[in-house]
């Protein structure tokens, strides 16, 4: 605010221009920032007014003129300058008025007498929800493993009905009648081609000319057939509406019965069908022809494997939508549509197209041995190309079944694979070392080995199974060094477990980066001391370890040992040895009565052959008590030892002593159990007769009463 030093009474009107001057802001710049002294004298404060404003014209000249700065506008400075005249009228000069000296202070808020009227500001709360993604808890112990023996259980049913399906399919193409409708669409120029020398040339001749006419000239393809889906497939809607509608598409044929598949034959020309259907009735038309065929089927079961929850997939795909529907783009792009391909061309390409899941075999009698036959491709006698690609998800190799004409099924994976291992890991999960260890063998093993069952083995039977067994050595050797890991054939020295050595070492097989390759048969077991002394076995004298190993600390006393071994820097580690290092245990015989015991007074009997000669085991219940009694020496039996509160507890089983006193202690014992059983019986009688009287006075006591 600009206050005004003058003597002179402020009028009303002098008062209200004050009060709008209080707007306006003037600077004015002092020498020496030094401000008028007023005195009391009106003249004097007036010639000190005129002195210092003749002193700021001179410094204004010197240094420039001074500027006012206005924050009103320009009607305030008119009020401004008729405010003035109007003093000028009450007897000042208008000099006075315009050399007045302002100066700045500090004031309050022009509206502060209105404080306690003014109107408190109001802030308008903003509230944000935000919603947290819902925690994904862990599945316990429990449902990972209900989740995981689900899943086999699935897998196992579905191998077992895929079976049925082809095992049915095998029984139609084997039907008469259909074998004649086939038959009578054959061309008589294929026919007269057909040969009756069953020679590898000739039959190779014969059957190349039925797959030109059946691929060419019959059969149009529509799809691939069965083929591996995942859980997401058989739990979507569509295939619910697929099998309830009974249709047929590119993944299968539905066929609804053996007349169905008769008028498949007899009303479409061309035929139609996928893979599958194709070759089935081309396996017909090489029964009908006089061909010793089977029906040869790649199951393609779903995984038995647990599926892998993808939450944040599913989380950000509603976030994308979520985001189109309030975000629509402002442009309809349109998606590039891809070229229409031919499924009978493109399944039929002898190079480019895939390997089918459903094939033929023809026993060849002048080599004794069974020819493929591919009849989508038109490949003959090459197995090597029936194995799909590792990185083929849709054509998975885990069982290949082979259905001959007497409704006999043969395992023949071994004669399409060159990696057996990776098949038997398709098959199912490994078993657990406690599995093994428990004698449990692999579904698959136990359920081929039932269905592959064959009351009576002819010869060629005895011939294919020698060739599915040298298939295995013809293997071909993995790549990687991963490929080693839990092979059937190969081992790598990195692989082995903790128990396990390599004895001998040769041959070598070769070598994988500077490692060197041993087949799987020199792998051996290896057990400490104490193992094998459990076993009746104990290591040859001077025999060194093969192998050192860390212990397992499980009782109080070896974890001290270890830990005595921890502050010295070293590990406590165990001497293993070989089964070739071992010889039978023969414990010291028994002399002149007396038992060789250890040093707890006991006989260590783990197994048969340590019972010393001249001794004889009573595996008898409190017979101990009885040796006692006579003063007959004996020693207890330890069969094995149990692990109570990290101590050996050993377990018991009757007692050892001489031959000579083994009569003795057993008549002993015969008499002392007729003795206890004649305690026992009259015990009995004395327990009966009590209750006979009881029962009796409470009779007697009840009739009184009534009375």
């Amino acid at each position: 605010m600009k206050t005004r030093n003058s003597s002179k009474k402020e009028t009303p009107m002098s008062q209200d221009n004050a009060q709008k001057r209080r707007s306006t802001t003037s600077s004015i710049k002092r020498k020496n920032n030094k401000k008028p002294k007023l005195d009391s004298d009106p003249f004097v404060q007036s010639n000190t007014i005129n002195e210092d404003l003749a002193n700021e014209d001179n410094d204004t000249n010197k240094k420039g003129k001074e500027k006012l700065i206005y924050t009103e506008d320009q009607s305030d400075s008119n009020m401004t300058h008729t405010d003035n005249n109007k003093l000028d009228d009450d007897g000042d000069n208008s000099d006075d008025d315009d050399d007045i000296d302002w100066e700045t202070i500090p004031l309050l808020s022009p509206r502060c007498e209105d404080q306690d009227t003014a109107v408190e500001p109001t802030y308008n709360d903003v509230e944000i929800v935000m919603q947290t993604p819902r925690p994904i808890l862990k599945k316990s112990h429990w449902e990972r493993a209900y989740q995981r023996i689900l899943h086999e259980w699935m897998h196992h049913s579905h191998v077992v009905l895929l079976i049925a399906h082809y095992k049915l399919r095998n029984k139609w193409c084997l039907n008469t009648e259909l074998q004649t409708i086939c038959y009578s669409i054959i061309p008589e120029n294929v026919k007269r081609m057909i040969s009756k020398d069953l020679s590898k040339k000739s039959l190779t001749i014969s059957i190349r000319m039925l797959l030109k006419w059946w691929n060419n000239d019959i059969f149009k393809l529509t799809g691939p057939g069965l083929l591996t889906k995942s859980y997401g497939h058989y739990c979507n809607k569509e295939f619910e509406d697929w099998i309830n509608n009974n249709k047929s598409d590119k993944d299968g044929d539905h066929i609804k019965d053996l007349n169905a598949f008769k008028e498949l034959i007899r009303l479409q020309k061309p035929l139609l069908g996928t893979r599958d259907t194709s070759a089935e009735l081309f396996v017909t038309i090489l029964r009908c022809c006089g061909y010793d065929a089977r029906l040869v089927c790649s199951l393609q079961p779903i995984s038995y494997k647990v599926p892998m929850s993808n939450d944040n997939q599913s989380i950000n795909t509603s976030i994308t939508n979520d985001n189109d529907t309030v975000n629509p783009p402002l442009f309809e792009f349109r998606v590039r549509t891809k070229a229409y391909v031919d499924p009978d061309a493109k399944l039929k390409n002898p190079t480019k197209g895939k390997p089918p899941t459903v094939w033929a075999e023809v026993y060849c009698s002048d080599t004794k041995r069974w020819m493929c036959v591919d009849p989508i491709r038109g490949h003959i006698d090459k197995p090597s190309l029936m194995e799909p690609s590792v990185s083929d998800q849709d054509n998975k190799l885990s069982f290949i079944l082979a259905f001959d004409n007497k409704g006999y099924v043969t395992d023949v994976t071994r004669r399409y694979t060159c990696n057996m291992e990776r098949v038997v890991r398709l098959r199912e999960r490994p078993l657990t070392k406690r599995e093994l260890n428990g004698g449990m063998k692999l579904w698959s093993e136990r359920f081929l080995s039932t269905l592959c069952h064959k009351p009576k083995f002819i010869e060629r039977d005895r011939i294919e199974l020698e060739e599915l067994g040298n298939q295995e050595m013809k293997e071909v050797m993995p790549t990687s060094i991963g490929g080693f890991k839990n092979h059937s054939l190969f081992v790598l020295e990195r692989h082995l477990l903790k128990f396990e050595v390599i004895y001998p070492k040769n041959p070598v097989l070769g070598a994988i980066r500077g490692e060197k390759i041993y087949p799987r048969s020199c792998v051996k077991s290896v057990k400490t001391a104490e193992q094998y002394y459990k076993q009746g076995k104990k290591i040859i004298e001077g025999e060194q370890p093969i192998k050192m190993v860390k212990t397992n600390a499980v009782t109080l006393e070896k974890k001290r040992l270890k830990e005595l071994a921890k502050q010295e820097g070293e590990d406590l580690m165990v001497a293993c040895y070989g089964e070739w290092q071992t010889e039978p245990y023969i414990p010291p015989p028994v002399v002149d009565g007396v038992l060789p015991k250890n040093r707890f007074g006991n006989i260590d009997l783990f197994t048969p052959s340590m019972l010393p000669k001249g001794a004889a085991h009573l595996a008898i219940k409190g017979i101990e008590k009885i040796a006692k009694k006579l003063s007959v020496d004996y020693a207890v039996a330890v069969v094995d030892f149990d692990f109570v509160k990290m101590r050996a507890v050993p377990v018991t089983n009757g007692i050892i002593v001489a031959e000579e006193q083994q009569w003795i202690l057993i008549e002993a014992w015969e008499e002392y159990e007729q003795n206890e059983a004649i305690k026992a019986v009259e015990k009995q009688k004395k327990d009966v007769i009590i209750r006979w009287r009881k029962l009796i006075k409470s009779i007697l006591i009840n009739e009184r009463l009534s009375n």
